[in-house]
């Protein structure tokens, strides 16, 4: 990435600050180092819907393109690499494809994806599935002092750098999956908000950082308060398996009251809420289900709880300046902003630092599934900081060693301090 002048200084500077990576979605080491891989696993994950909407024939179901025969790395390359690279040329300049690029240059050594380099870069990445890959990619390489996971539940001596999330139990969530984690029969109402605190305070003890609500994939994220006895009613409906007179409206009204609930146990077990705002991975998702401002009442209603909001609101970015200045209790995370857009989120950071403290904003995530991504996600992350800063030192609005203080409350100190990390 080519950054001149005082960017290009700050970017160097700004490379040297340790960073809490503050959302990831990894499978364990084990898992990776296992399973056969090349060169198309580099496309997996959110480059996914770029080759779909570039043209290449992925079927109709997101949740099966990883499974495709095209990224299954026991077959010959070349004759998948051929279907792959019509789409690939489609979009290797955008945001989406630039960290598998720059793995293959930093990382590995190699100047292009092309058809002449295929191959080697598949042989290269398989002599890395060996233990101490995560650790060598991201401590030794990225400077990566922790990284937050979201999970289904810790994975005990994975990566000691590691943190976790839990997921939400509240919304869209079968009965019997609580009452497997929880080890009880849920019979009524309270046997449910009981178990949820239960659920949340295990998940403290056993080590989670932070509750996730990814509720933003299924319907609109606004939780108003509801009444006892509405929820009640169709938690009864439900309980007796009637869900044939639950409409989605009933089935919500719940969730919204069971998602209030979560939020008191966490602010009791003194966890951070960490909701999903803005873009939907995937295709055909609904957009305006997840725009920010939604969440008003709960941030309003909850002064208690340490909300972090998960990507900007992407595109809706200016939403979270009016979120990140009107409510205390709230913080906007990066994460995943960077692969998205490098402009969009440039004008979002800079717009977010003229409005909101900057101790309330988080700078990086790189929410892959892909470790081998997370370099380039960073890159991009650490250049969008530096111009943004570089901008404001231009403007005389900070000195140069403000700016690096700021990047490091950006990148490091605001997410130790909001996760309560150690």
């Amino acid at each position: 990435m080519k950054l001149e002048g005082l960017a290009a200084e700050l970017y160097d500077e700004i490379a040297q600050i340790p960073v809490v990576d503050c959302h990831e979605h990894l499978p364990t080491e084990k898992e990776r180092i296992e399973k056969p891989t090349d060169v198309t696993h580099l496309f997996k994950h959110y480059c996914l819907a770029d080759l779909n909407a570039a043209g290449l024939d992925m079927g109709r179901d997101p949740g099966r393109w990883r499974s495709l025969p095209l990224f299954d790395a026991s077959q010959p390359l070349m004759p998948r690499w051929a279907q792959m690279k019509p789409a690939f040329e489609a979009i290797r300049h955008g945001s989406y494809a630039y960290p598998a690029l720059a793995y293959v240059r930093d990382v590995l050594g190699i100047p292009d994806i092309r058809d002449d380099t295929v191959e080697e870069i598949s042989r290269r990445m398989q002599a890395e599935m060996r233990p101490g890959l995560y650790r060598r990619l991201m401590v030794e390489r990225c400077g990566i002092r922790r990284a937050i996971q979201c999970t289904e539940g810790v994975v005990a001596g994975d990566q000691d750098f590691f943190v976790y999330l839990i997921r939400d139990r509240a919304c869209g969530v079968p009965l019997g999956t609580l009452e497997r984690e929880t080890r009880r029969v849920i019979r009524t109402l309270d046997d449910y908000v009981d178990a949820l605190g239960q659920y949340v305070a295990e998940g403290k003890k056993a080590g989670a950082a932070g509750y996730k609500v990814g509720a933003a994939y299924s319907r609109v994220i606004d939780f108003p308060d509801v009444p006892r006895g509405d929820a009640e009613r169709v938690f009864c409906r439900l309980r007796a398996k009637v869900s044939s007179a639950v409409s989605d409206t009933d089935r919500e009204a719940l969730e919204n009251y069971l998602l209030r609930r979560a939020v008191e146990a966490c602010i009791e077990n003194d966890l951070p809420v960490v909701i999903h705002t803005g873009y939907q991975a995937g295709v055909h998702n609904d957009i305006r289900n997840a725009r920010a401002t939604h969440l008003w009442s709960l941030l309003r209603d909850y002064p208690q709880a340490r909300f972090d909001l998960f990507h900007g609101s992407f595109p809706y970015v200016e939403d979270m300046v009016v979120l990140g200045k009107y409510f205390e209790n709230v913080s906007l995370n990066m994460c995943w902003m960077h692969i998205m857009s490098p402009e969009i989120s440039r004008r979002a950071l800079a717009a977010w630092l003229d409005a909101v403290p900057a101790t309330k904003i988080f700078a990086f995530g790189g929410d892959y599934l892909v470790v081998e991504k997370v370099y380039g996600h960073l890159k991009l992350a650490r250049a969008d900081v530096a111009l943004v800063l570089a901008k404001k030192v231009r403007q005389g609005r900070m000195t140069e060693s403000e700016a690096l203080k700021v990047a490091r409350l950006l990148f490091h100190d605001n997410a130790v301090a909001w996760y309560k990390l150690s």
